[in-house]
């Protein structure tokens, strides 16, 4: 019975035969496998398979061939750290990223760490771009058990350990690795934790491993030149810049180079050799790109694969002067090995592309000043350092400049093309200083007006007449509050619109409230009262905010209410302004030579003394700054002023053919008033102004006066 019941709680299949030793070495001892002894390039075109919906097949160095020399020195023994600098579409990240790491694994097992831009794209690169390879390649296997397979480190049956990490100091301190891979770099921190940069950190981490140590640092570069008036020293040199060419200068400085089928010389396929004729559209002209040598030899896009293939990249030597190739002995004494192409050759991106792209981010900045897709097709898709037109223009912004620039119109007179008018007022301690100006389709303006205003009002205390037939005292907006009523008559004050039989009142009025002890409050004030007489609608008070991130005008409430400590509920509402961004604006519009949208116009009647208040202060990477000279800046700082009031009143959202009534043509504008001529041949203003004319679709109310 005691046998029968033992019996139950037996197993009833036979237990697992032992393993034997051979069958514990093949599964856990595969690092005991002789290297194979192929560099990254003939590993990947003899091992690695591509599964994608496009492409199924083995991996091909000729469809990148360009990326086979960067890839064959990641094993080298004489650099210890290289430096690759492309544009996007390159294969880049496929051929010193993602063939490295299966290289490693297969032929080269060793502690490897990977470092992307964010955390984000670590998880990313992760699961996006490494895992589709080790599904795609079952022989890249990885380790079973506890912590082999997470996000962010993998271990595999070869012995080989890899970590995905992101710029922080944990990954670059403490652990060794045989190799750092730094991907996409210029969209990485300059300065780790504040402890240095993550190429120089890299280095150290791979310090213990002498001559089998290796850093790769791929990337587009992001970072913009840091010296308008560089001029190169030697044959390849960079430009001045943070970042990944900072790396690449201290490196061997090597270029790609093509054979002109025609004159047989060799040069570099950059974009300035990309060449095209102007046609009806942006889609048009790109379609007609072609190439020219430095002979002038025409080459077409259909050549671009061939020359790829029998292109060769050169290095510089010690005195820069001359190139030859990575492996003469006169190449540049460095330890880093660094290339960098430009557009023209990726293989994923066609020249018609990359005009394309070019012509339409152009568009976009010469008609909003709006620098985002010109760099972004200069660094990304061309692979070459940017120079911030705004910074061009601030070191360049002289008063000749503007003199030449400027336009033949009488001050007093607004252009036949104004929709409407805004007032300016800048807060000094001993006067207002306003400008007017006159703003047209698609906001291209004019400077129609400029004044000092420096007596106070009739009625202020202290302003009646002394005997030397002046006021008293002159007008001081920080100390009295009444002094500000000299500006309700500006609302008031009419300009002719030229050719046209009409004036135009101002739609708004912005007016500083920075500076002073006293402005604000006074500003606040001001605007309370004008709300009361029914012309709230027509005053804004503006803060000034320092900053090139800031946004360029919003319409909120201030931070922190007057007489309070923390911020309340409050009926003010102001205009904060960035100044800098809109800094950078204006100074585009002002050296914008063509007239059209966003162009800026002064009258040459101008004092030199105002030319030279546009130009008081010279644009840094920070931001704006006085210039030494200390000229006054009343004139920036009121441009600035009327570009933020545009923007709060959402006129850079105008359907110019559905215009409101306030920026409609001039005899439907509810802010233009008919000038009747009398008998007596006088000019005599209406009362009243133009009753606009009804909008097609939704109704909008006229404001009127």
């Amino acid at each position: 019975m005691r046998d029968l019941v033992w019996q139950r709680f037996l197993p009833q299949t036979a237990p697992p035969s032992f393993a034997t030793v051979e069958d514990l070495l093949r599964e856990k001892l595969a690092v005991l496998k002789p290297q194979r002894r192929v560099d990254v390039p003939q590993w990947a075109e003899s091992s690695r398979r591509i599964s994608l919906p496009t492409f199924q097949g083995m991996w091909s160095n000729d469809f990148a061939p360009y990326m086979t020399e960067p890839a064959r020195m990641v094993t080298s023994r004489r650099y210890g750290a290289g430096v690759f600098v492309g544009p996007a579409r390159t294969a880049k990240s496929e051929s010193l990223i993602l063939n490295t790491i299966g290289h490693g694994i297969e032929c080269k097992p060793r502690d490897m760490l990977v470092v992307c831009q964010t955390q984000g794209s670590a998880k990313q690169f992760s699961e996006r771009k490494l895992a589709p390879m080790l599904r795609a390649n079952p022989h890249l296997r990885q380790a079973s058990g506890r912590g082999a397979d997470n996000i962010h480190a993998k271990k595999f049956v070869g012995g080989m350990e890899l970590q995905i990490g992101w710029p922080v100091i944990g990954y670059f301190s403490q652990n060794e690795y045989f190799t750092v891979l730094l991907t996409d770099r210029d969209r990485m921190p300059d300065d780790i934790d504040g402890e240095g940069d993550p190429f120089m950190l890299a280095r150290k981490r791979v310090t213990h491993a002498g001559s089998n140590g290796m850093v790769i640092s791929e990337s587009s570069p992001g970072r913009p030149i840091e010296r308008d008036d560089w001029k190169p020293t030697t044959l390849h040199e960079a430009p001045p810049c943070a970042g990944i060419l900072a790396e690449y200068n201290l490196g061997t400085r090597g270029q790609f180079y093509w054979e002109c089928p025609s004159c047989h010389s060799r040069f570099r396929p950059t974009f300035d050799t990309l060449h095209w004729e102007s046609r009806g559209t942006h889609g048009e002209t790109a379609k007609t790109v072609f190439m020219a040598c430095p002979h002038g030899c025409v080459i077409g896009p259909d050549r671009k694969r061939a020359l790829n293939l029998t292109g060769t990249w050169l290095h510089e030597t010690g005195a820069g002067t001359q190139v030859v190739e990575i492996d003469h002995p006169d190449v540049r004494d460095t330890d880093i090995v660094s290339w960098w192409c430009e557009g023209p050759i990726a293989a994923m991106q066609n020249w018609d592309q990359l005009v394309l792209r070019y012509l339409q981010a152009k568009a976009s900045f010469d008609e909003r000043n709006d620098e985002t897709a010109l760099k972004a097709t200069i660094t990304l898709d061309q692979g070459r350092a940017y120079l911030p037109a705004v910074r061009t223009l601030g070191e360049g912004l002289g008063a000749e400049t503007l003199k030449a620039l400027s336009k033949r119109y009488a001050l007093g007179v607004a252009p036949e093309q104004t929709r409407f008018l805004t007032l300016q007022v800048d807060v000094q301690g001993n006067r207002f200083v306003v400008s007017v100006e006159a703003w047209g389709r698609d906001l291209e303006h004019w400077l129609i007006d400029r004044f000092d205003i420096s007596e106070p009002p009739e009625g202020a205390p202290g302003a009646d007449i002394g005997a030397d037939g002046k006021p008293r005292r002159a007008i001081d907006p920080p100390r009295y509050a009444e002094d500000w009523q000299a500006l309700r008559p500006l609302l008031e004050k009419s300009y002719p619109v030229a050719g046209s039989g009409y004036e135009m009142l101002p739609r708004a009025m912005i007016v500083d409230s920075g500076g002073a002890a006293g402005v604000t409050a006074n500003a606040y004030s001001f605007l309370r009262k004008m709300r009361k007489a029914g012309l709230g609608h027509r005053i804004y008070i503006s803060k000034g905010m320092g900053g090139l991130n800031r946004q360029r005008a919003v319409y909120t409430a201030p931070e922190k209410v007057l007489g309070t400590k923390t911020k309340r509920t409050t009926d003010i509402r102001i205009v904060q302004v960035g100044t800098d961004p809109l800094k950078d604006e204006v100074a585009l519009a002002l050296t914008r030579k063509e007239p059209g949208p966003g162009a800026y116009h002064l009258p040459d009647c101008l004092s030199d003394a105002i030319f030279e208040e546009y130009c008081a202060e010279v644009r840094t990477d920070s931001g704006w700054e006085p210039r030494k000279s200390g000229i006054r800046n009343e004139s920036l700082d009121l441009a600035v002023l009327a570009k933020a009031l545009a923007i709060v009143l959402k006129a850079e959202k105008i359907d110019w053919e559905r215009a409101p009534s306030w920026a409609a043509a001039v005899g439907e504008n509810s802010y233009a008033v008919r000038v009747v001529t009398t008998a007596s041949d006088s000019a005599e203003k209406t009362s009243e102004p133009v009753t606009p004319a009804r909008m097609r679709g939704r109704r909008v109310r006229s404001r009127g006066i």
